[in-house]
């Protein structure tokens, strides 16, 4: 029996935290993950929560190049995430944010569908990514 959307779906974000958890070395307590698919643009981020303390990419590794292929890696997961949506025929959604809990196993995960980052709103991803960090960052 072939995969079904939901199972692909899941898949390809267990290949996103699996990404994170390498990246961080599996010293993360918790893991966020930002997504944004919009029209011809696509980000991707993550910030970790490590002994308390909410740490960027940048705080993780000081080699910008192993920065920036996590974020191409991050990206190519979207991409595979869009066009599952695409060949499935569901909406492709265009934020995600993923919350992993690296003790338990478990990740929730909140989906938007309407415009967030484009040109008509005039926001950017990595603004959104910020105000995140920020509003997580808060509740600690």
């Amino acid at each position: 029996m072939g995969k079904v959307f939901e199972d692909e779906f899941m898949d390809i974000q267990v290949q996103m935290i699996t990404l994170c958890l390498e990246f961080v070395g599996n010293e993360a307590d918790k893991i966020y993950i930002y997504g944004s698919i919009e029209e011809n643009s696509i980000s991707f981020n993550a910030f970790f929560e490590i002994q308390g303390e909410l740490k960027t990419t940048n705080k993780i590794v000081s080699d910008t190049d192993a920065v920036w292929e996590f974020l191409d890696l991050g990206e190519s997961d979207l991409e595979k995430m869009q066009e599952a949506c695409k060949r499935y025929e569901k909406p492709v959604p265009t934020e995600v944010k993923l919350v992993y809990d690296c003790d338990s196993g478990k990740f929730d995960t909140k989906y938007q569908y309407e415009s967030i980052c484009s040109a008509k709103t005039g926001v950017d991803s990595s603004e959104i990514f910020m105000e995140w960090f920020d509003e997580v960052r808060r509740s600690l």
